[in-house]
């Protein structure tokens, strides 16, 4: 099994063949045979995107859920510490609420501080308490001092 720290495969590079092969095909049928068959291309089109669709469904949802069995592991029996907000920056949004790329500088009670890269879903109304230089409550997975996890109440989902 992977360190939880490991970058996660991009998914979305699954679906690269069958988007080429998509339009392949839509290409073909527009313009082959004076569009004769263009029905017969465009149900071969749509069945390709399909199983694409289904296998990029497949693969992330077992990325999203061994992620989240990660993050339950480090809350549950990982070492609870303290983290100091070194830098963040926004990554994007959803419904509004920014998710943030915080630098962190985990101070662990035995061993020297060390920086770490951590990608949340920030709420609105938390935003004021995670500027830089705030200390943060965290979780360090007990196998991979490198995953850490900050507490969602200082994130405003907790």
């Amino acid at each position: 099994m992977t360190p939880p720290s490991q970058p996660q495969f991009p998914v979305g590079v699954v679906m690269i063949l069958p988007t080429i092969a998509f339009w392949t095909l839509v290409i073909m049928g527009a313009t082959r045979d004076g569009g004769k068959h263009a029905g017969t291309y465009a149900a071969y089109a749509f069945a390709v995107a399909g199983v694409g669709l289904a296998v990029f469904a497949f693969f992330k949802i077992r990325q999203v859920r061994a992620r989240n069995t990660h993050k339950r592991r480090a809350m549950e029996d990982g070492i609870r510490t303290t983290a100091r907000i070194a830098g963040t920056r926004v990554r994007g949004h959803l419904n509004q609420d920014p998710y943030v790329v915080f630098t962190l500088e985990v101070n662990p009670e035995s061993g020297e501080p060390y920086r770490v890269t951590v990608d949340e879903l920030v709420s609105q109304l938390a935003i004021p308490r995670i500027q830089v230089d705030t200390v943060l409550d965290v979780h360090v997975h007990p196998d991979d001092p490198r995953f850490v996890v900050i507490d969602p109440a200082a994130l405003g989902r907790g």
